[in-house]
């Protein structure tokens, strides 16, 4: 069941080492994950475990591996090739992406993001045409977040408010190792949009003729805090957060129907990009709660 690796030079090592570069995790359509508890996260929301490497020193607590990964490789028994090596901690060093490598690490399949495209050539063939009217009360745009452990820690938050529908606009790989990490798993878990602002306002615009949706922004220049805001029965919210330092593109901010202020002490400059989202997502949440 077992097969052991010592050499660096080694195929399967060479794969995974790759892997940790969003090059060859698009090449191979592959991605890396990190501990048996992220392992299990993904196994859990139905990705395709291709190899699972084990550190050699812990082999003998991990002989008898859980009953998820066994029926995950059950799934994949079409396959002669070894699909689980004993590697030593040296070279487990060589393929993890922090300095202490956790006792596992796995190989599995991307899943398809849904992608929105201009080359598309009428409103009817938008993939995210039959998304949006079934949008829960608050999703999340992002756009241009390249810290993985900043959009890490948003999806893991969009995941605990129950938002989870996240759009994507030109934003850090969602299969990077450390957002994996940051998001403690919750990238498996939620729905990944990709598009673009000039396709997403199109659509937009068209539904709102049938339900009204509102893109809201943060400022701390605005007239309303964020408490001071409650939606409509029928509204749907779609919070748009930018880029670390730059925040929203000026088209996306102007595009936005409302902006709230987050009152902070006078003492702090301005929150980042990962507080605002999680107070703002927070407080939506409650009107879910509400049933508004």
């Amino acid at each position: 069941m077992f097969t052991k690796i010592t050499s660096d030079t080694n195929q399967f090592i060479k794969l995974a080492r790759s892997l940790l570069e969003k090059k060859s995790r698009d090449k191979e359509n592959l991605f890396i994950v990190e501990g048996f508890k992220l392992i299990e996260e993904a196994l859990a929301a139905d990705f395709t475990l291709k190899y699972l490497y084990i550190l050699e020193e812990e082999s003998q607590s991990t002989i008898e591996l859980n009953l998820s990964i066994q029926e995950a490789f059950k799934k994949t028994a079409a396959s002669n090739t070894k699909k689980i090596f004993l590697i030593p901690e040296g070279l487990i060093k060589k393929i993890a992406s922090t300095e202490t490598p956790q006792e596992a690490l796995a190989i599995f399949s991307k899943k398809s993001v849904q992608q929105q495209s201009s080359i598309n050539k009428n409103e009817a063939d938008f993939p995210l045409s039959n998304l949006l009217p079934n949008l829960e009360k608050v999703s999340l745009y992002c756009e241009n977040l390249q810290d993985p452990g900043n959009l890490g820690g948003i999806i893991r938050t969009a995941l605990a408010s129950d938002c989870e529908n996240i759009f994507l606009d030109n934003c850090v790989d969602i299969y990077n190792p450390k957002l994996i990490r940051a998001s403690a798993g919750a990238v498996f878990h939620v729905k990944f949009h990709e598009t673009n602002l000039e396709e997403f306002l199109k659509l937009k615009m068209n539904l709102n003729i049938q339900e009204k949706i509102t893109l809201v922004a943060t400022s701390p220049r605005a007239k309303h805090a964020y408490y001071d805001f409650q939606p409509e029965s029928h509204e749907k919210i779609i919070l748009m957060m930018g880029n670390e330092g730059k925040g929203l593109s000026g088209k996306a901010f102007s595009a936005c129907d409302i902006t709230l202020s987050i009152p902070i002490s006078s003492k702090v400059e301005s929150l980042n990009v990962l507080a605002a989202s999680t107070v703002l997502l927070f407080h939506f949440q409650s009107f879910n709660k509400k049933g508004l």
